[in-house]
């Protein structure tokens, strides 16, 4: 039995997105799918130009990549624009059981349990599903946390929790890789709510990776 996680997403107030700024929502998309392999392999299919799938080889990871995700359309939103990109986005861990050529016509219980989930979401932007109850029950409790920071974030701060979740670099090498000070770096990532969300994404891993053995 092979265990994977998917990642079904949508991007929120995609019809308000201006043609001349599709373009920079696909490059997007498509520059986070290279970045993010670091953090584990996976497949990306996107479709109806708003949807996207994410087959994730290392389950444990899905929650980490998920909300990079999310970060990473955040801080890509176009300048001077009344509405920040961001994207609901549902996790299902689980057996796969069929892989074909495309991500979407493959099937298993982690496709299901990120399908039925994201038909329930509602005004949530961030879910998660496993096979295991003690897990869904504590994450039940703590992602909803989690998804309250995401959503508040603004591109700024999207920006920089994005950048020091993937690198493993100090607030000063950060900070030089912006232009900015390493003050400036530790201020807007206490406002992000940095650590918690790093608790967050730990504590996801630490407790799937224990199922998983």
């Amino acid at each position: 039995m092979i265990i994977k996680g998917v990642i079904t997403g949508d991007v929120i107030g995609s019809s308000q997105i201006k043609l001349e700024d599709r373009t920079q929502l696909l490059n997007c998309f498509y520059e986070m799918k290279d970045e993010l392999q670091s953090i584990s392999p996976f497949e990306m299919e996107l479709f109806r130009g708003d949807s996207f799938q994410l087959l994730v080889d290392k389950p444990e990871m899905t929650t980490k990549l998920a909300i990079l995700l999310r970060a990473g359309l955040i801080q890509y939103t176009p300048s001077k624009k009344e509405v920040i990109w961001d994207a609901k986005v549902s996790i299902g861990i689980g057996a796969v059981d069929f892989i074909s050529d495309e991500i979407i016509t493959s099937d298993g219980e982690a496709f299901q349990y990120s399908g039925r989930q994201f038909d329930k979401m509602g005004k949530q932007r961030l879910v998660v599903t496993t096979p295991w109850s003690e897990v869904n029950e504590e994450l039940a409790v703590s992602t909803p946390f989690a998804d309250d920071i995401i959503t508040r974030w603004s591109i700024k701060q999207a920006e920089i929790t994005y950048m020091s979740l993937i690198r493993n670099q100090s607030q000063k090498e950060l900070a030089e890789s912006i232009g900015t000070t390493a003050q400036n770096v530790s201020k807007i990532l206490t406002s992000a709510k940095e650590g918690l969300m790093r608790n967050y994404i730990e504590r996801s891993i630490k407790i799937i990776a224990a199922h998983l053995k």
